[in-house]
Parts: structure tokens; sequence; C-alpha cells
């Protein structure tokens, strides 16, 4: 292919992915980024003209840093990882990052209702999947309450978002507890990358209307800052029991900032911080309280259903970062953030504050060595206000952690092991230790073989710990009242393990096309269960146990493939299978994940001011997603097209059709509180400014 028509596609970030098996050469992406994007406000058809004038060995340093905690060659990676860019997330048409997580493979994305999302990696997907570590430039967005995360409120100026790395697989060894199936790290720009205006702004049948303004300026000599606003306004989705809307729209407002500067030749810093105010609304399935007189019209069941219920949920954080290069050889860091978030809605208000520090060190101790350590402390705080359904009981965790990692070059450019563990002492579990152990092999610049034998703990979150929630209200004949049948927090609930086994095989057989292929086996023991508290009382209350094991197993393939100059086609296939168990309580972790996903996308450049984006997915049934609600889920396929028009350099208007194929259908099921719900199609125009 020629070089000018590898350049000219629409991103930089998509022609390393590429070309990411060529030459030795290497140039920091930093400076890359810095002689394109620094020097003026400039458009993204002009920053594209930019990289013309670079060779074709420049481009081909993409650089991840959430595997190691380090930047790293892509191709040199021993993980299954892959990077959605900037230019994915716009040319893809989605609004959410949720929504932007289909374009990895592995991650199962499936909407429960027009504000929330079950997303996960390599299975056990559910409402409160759990086993999934997400963050937003290193911060940590899970909630302690069920150690997952509320996806409605994890949002930011998606134009600022440098690309997401996806993990498949435990990240244990440097992120600790929970990096157990896979990492998500959101990674946004640096200030200086995003200087001039920007305005967003769009309307359609179920994106309403949305806006965005972010301006960003030198403040100082070597320090650029920059601050955005969002708003967003989004219709009810289909309720197919109500044949009619399902009562969930809603609308978030934020607000953010973030400053980049360089102290000295050898000192950086960062500090950035983000506000955000969510009213959303939802229909919910309500226990009432039988030993209530006011609630005697509701016998026998006393379960109301679809009553209308409001969510309101508001926070802030604060992160800053500091950077020192000691010398060529090492470079410590120290990051340090605080988030305060609030969440009420009808069955329990809730509110957290977390305080994380921590410090890394990466020097090279013997030529051959390069070893990176570091210190963690997390501080968590918990406030509810319980109501009759549920009940989580407040209490504070502190969270002290360790990692060491030494990277070995036992052949120079050809083979390399990484050994590493993380050590973290909670209050609920006490020490829990990660190890992992990766090998990575260069047989030639085309081509890379890696695997990896890991070890990665779940660890317990408030639910599980200390809690008391409505299960089940059992109807029993005259005289005697309905049983309430609850689950019940476990002081002695122990962390969930996991053992996995990686291997993966990057190819590029030509300048054209490239493979890249994982294949997985993961070996689970102490997995939540529930068990009754009198085995002879078939009503009785249960426990939060650990009386489950499993195993699943699977592989995920990406290619990328350019046809012609102006022509990109990327597709990717994932299979998972996950063992049977012999306790029906495990239905979740055996039918709320699809065996196969497949997704293509085309990418195509009409004319230079023209493009056409056109993007299929299937995802396969789901047997049974709840663990409460024995619906199934069909398969389903989506079709969807981005049509965008650039008359001027500063300007683009586009058309996205969202799910073309169908009305609405179904992609999850929520517990037992929430009704079932269907995505319809979707339209929407938006137009976008630089200034």
């Amino acid at each position: 292919m020629p070089r000018s028509g590898l350049l000219e596609k629409n991103s930089a970030m998509s022609v390393l992915k590429m070309s990411m098996f060529h030459g030795e050469r290497q140039l920091p992406l930093s400076s890359l980024l810095s002689s394109v994007l620094l020097s003026a406000p400039v458009s993204a058809e002009e920053s594209l003209e930019s990289y013309l004038e670079l060779d074709l060995e420049d481009l081909l340093s993409m650089e991840v840093t959430s595997v190691s905690k380090k930047k790293q060659r892509l191709n040199e990676v021993a993980a299954a990882v892959f990077a959605i860019s900037q230019e994915d997330i716009r040319r893809s048409g989605v609004t959410s990052i949720p929504e932007a997580l289909r374009l990895a493979p592995g991650i199962q994305v499936g909407r429960i209702d027009a504000n929330k999302w079950a997303v996960s990696s390599r299975g056990f997907t559910g409402q409160f999947a759990n086993k999934l570590l997400v963050m937003i430039d290193g911060r940590a967005v899970y909630t302690p309450s069920f150690s997952g995360v509320y996806w409605d409120v994890q949002d930011t100026l998606l134009e600022d978002v440098d690309r997401i790395e996806v993990i498949r697989g435990p990240g244990a060894a440097v992120w600790g507890a929970n990096a157990v199936n896979g990492v998500i790290n959101i990674i946004t720009r640096h200030a200086g990358e995003t200087q001039g205006g920007l305005l967003v702004a769009g309307a359609g049948n179920e994106e309403k209307s949305f806006a965005s303004l972010r301006y960003g300026a030198e403040v100082a000599p070597d320090t650029h800052a920059r601050f955005y606003l969002k708003y967003n306004d989004r219709d009810k989705s289909y309720a197919s029991d109500l044949y009619g809307d399902a009562g969930d729209d809603w609308q978030s407002l934020r607000g953010g900032f973030r400053v980049d500067g360089q102290a000295t030749e050898v000192d950086s810093w960062s500090l950035q911080g983000d506000l955000y105010d969510a009213e959303e609304n939802q229909k919910v399935n309500f226990w009432m309280d039988p030993s209530d007189p006011a609630n005697a019209g509701f016998a026998p069941t006393f379960l109301v259903a679809n009553t209308p219920d409001k969510v309101d949920a508001s926070g802030w954080n604060l992160l800053g970062k500091w950077n020192h290069q000691l010398s060529e050889r090492a470079s410590t860091a120290l990051q340090l953030y605080f988030d305060h978030t609030e969440r009420s809605e009808g069955y329990i208000k809730q509110s957290h504050d977390t305080l994380d520090l921590d410090f890394q060190h990466q020097f090279k101790a013997l030529e051959d060595h390069d070893i990176i350590w570091g210190l963690g402390y997390r501080h968590i705080e918990g406030a509810f206000d319980n109501t009759y359904m549920v009940a989580i009981y407040p209490n504070s965790l502190d969270l002290y952690s360790a990692f060491v990692q030494d990277e070995i070059e036992l052949l120079p450019q050809i083979l390399r092991l990484t050994l590493g563990s993380k050590f973290e002492h909670t209050d609920f579990t006490g020490l829990e230790v990660q190890p992992n152990a990766r090998l990575v092999w260069l047989p030639d610049e085309r081509s890379t073989l890696w695997g990896s034998v890991s070890r990665a703990v779940r660890t317990p979150s408030s639910l599980e710990n200390d809690s008391q929630n409505i299960a089940f209200i059992v109807p029993l004949p005259p005289p005697f009242p309905p049983a309430e049948i609850h689950t019940i927090g476990n002081e002695d609930f122990e962390s969930e393990v996991l053992l996995a086994y990686e291997v993966g095989y990057r190819l590029q057989p030509r300048e054209n096309i490239s493979f890249d292929l994982a294949l997985f086996y993961n070996d689970y023991d102490n997995l939540q269960s529930f068990q009754s508290t009198d085995s002879a009382n078939p009503l009785a209350d249960l426990w939060y146990d650990n009386n489950l094991s499993a195993h699943n197993y699977g592989l995920e393939l990406v290619v990328d493939w350019w046809p012609l100059d102006w022509w990109w086609l990327q597709s990717n296939y994932s299979f998972i299978q996950v063992s049977s168990f012999e306790d029906d309580q495990a239905l979740v972790g055996n039918g709320g994940s699809p065996k196969h996903q497949m997704s293509l996308r085309s990418l195509m450049d009409l004319s230079h001011n023209v493009s056409l984006d056109l993007w299929a997915y299937y995802v396969d049934d789901l047997k049974r997603p709840s663990m409460t609600v024995d619906i199934p889920v069909r398969a389903y396929t989506s079709l969807n097209a981005r049509l965008a028009w650039r008359p001027q350099k500063n300007l683009e208007l586009s058309l996205v059709v969202q799910n073309l194929q169908d009305n609405h259908h179904p992609e999850f099921v929520g517990d037992l509180y929430l009704i079932q719900t269907e995505v319809e199609r979707s339209v929407y125009g938006q137009v976008r400014v630089d200034f």
C-alpha cells in the first residue's frame, strides 16, 4: 500500500494499529503529538495533513500504559489488549462510554434500560457485574456497595478521550483487587492537545438533545488548561410488558477542567476535576412491608409493579499527578485523588467518599532488568439511608497495597519475561497476594507470541459483608403472615479467586492486513453463592457464601484490513464457553454471557470531505442474564451507519442511524425490581465546530 494511502486514514491511531509490527526506531508518543498538536488550534483535517510529513517508522510507536503501569509498545505487550482511539469513538457515532466499549472484542455490553448497562469481560455479566476494574485516567470508578460500576454517571467529553485501553484478562498484579476478568482505562488527552474551542451539538428521537463546549488555552509558559461543559437529554426506552414507554428518560449535566504543566525539565504535573448531576427516571417493582397495616391492600404478594421512581445521582472528583524524571533510566510518579458520590433512589440512598494515594518508581537495576514498584493507600467512607427493601450498613474501609514487577530481557529484542505481584491488605479479608508471569517472544518484526499465568481476586463488597435485603415475599395461607426471605451479609465472606492462563499471537503478513488472536482458560474458586440459614426451613433467609467454582475458556480474534487507500475494514469475533454448574444459583454465570459475538466495521472516505461508516455487530442469545428473573434474551444483530460531511475545515455535519434493522429489541434483563425494556432505533444529527 502506498505511504500516502496509509496516512490518509482518518486516524493516526488507526495507522498505528495497522503498522505496529514494523521497524525498530521508536519515537515517544508525546513527542509525536507535540509536533502535530501543540502549536495552534487546528481542525481534525489539518492534523491529518500534518501527519503526512512524518516518516512511516515514526508512527510505529503506539504505546499503552494500562498493562504494566508504564509505556509499552502494543506489539510487545504480553496481554490481550485493545485500544479504542479518539477517531474510533468519533466515527462509531456512539454517545456514551458503555456504547463505545462495544468496539472492543471480548467485551459484552447489554443495555438494561435507557440509563443502565451491564458490562463485563470474559463472562459473568450481570446488572451488578463486579469482576471488571474501570478507571478514568487511573482513578477507579467502581462503587464499594457492590464492587461494580454505575455506568450512567461514568462520562466525560468524548472528544477529550485520547483512547480507551481495554485489557481482557486479569490485571491484578499491578491494579489489584477487582481487576479479575479485565481492566478498562479511559485516558483523556493532555490539555496541550485540546487548545482552542470546540462546540458539539445535536438532536434526535432517542438522543433528544445534547451539547458540549470545550475551550483550551496556554495559561502560563509550559502550562496548558481546558474546561468543558456537557449536557444530555435522553428519551425513554420501550417496555414490552407495558406496550409503550418504560418511563426511564434521563438528563445529565457535567463540567470539568484539566491543567497540565512542566515545572522543570524533569518535573511535570497535572490537575483535573469533574462535577456532575444526573436526574433519571425508572419504573421499579417495589416490595411493601406486610407488617405495616397501610400496605394491606397489596396482599397477598406485596409486590407493586411498574412504580415510577426517580434517581438523583451527583458527585465530584479531583485528581493530581506529579512525574519526576530521575535519570534516563529512572522515574517516579505520585498520584492523589478524592472522589465524592451521592445516589438516591426509591429503595436506598447512598454516598461514598474515597481518598486514594499512589506512588510508583521505575528504574533499570541491571542492563536486562526493568523494575517498577509502588505503594498505595485507599480510604473509603460510606453512608446509607436504608429502606424496607434494601439495607446496607455503613463501614469504612482501608486498603494498603504494594506491587513489584521485573521485566527481564532474556534475549535482547526477542524474548522477554515479566514477573510481578500485587500485595493488598483490606479490612474485610486481610492479606491478598496476586502474582503473574508473562512471556513475550518477538521472532521477527511482523509477529508476536505471548503467554501468561495470573492470579486475581475479587474482594467482598459492602453488600456481601453487612447487609439485609428483601429477596422474596411468599404468601402463606391464613392465619399465617407472608414469609419474608432476606439475603443477609456475611462477615466471613471470602474473596473470589481466579487462576487464568492466556496465550496470544499477533501477525501482520502484509502492510495492509493484521491479525490479533488471544486464547484463554479461567479457573474460578470461592464464587459468590447463597446458603440457607436453616436447611430444614425452605423459607429461611439466605447468607452470602462462597460455595461455587467454575471455569470458562474462549478466544478473541481481531482482523484489520485496508483493501483500498480510502477504505478500512475491522472485524472481531469472540467465543466463550462457561462451565456447567451443579447449583442453580450459578445460572447467571452460565446464561448471562453470549457464546458468540461478532463485529464488522467499514470506514470509507468517499472524498476529501465526505465519509461513510457502517457498523454491524451480532450478540448471541442469553439463557438467563438475571439471577432473580428467569427470562432469556434472544440473539440480535445491530446495524448502524454514520454519514459525515466537512464543508469547511473547522465544521463537520453528521447523521447517525443506530439499530437500523428493527424498531426495538431487548439486550439484557435486570434483576427483579426492574422492568424489562428494549433498545429502540435511534436517529440523530450532529454539528461539530472547531474555533
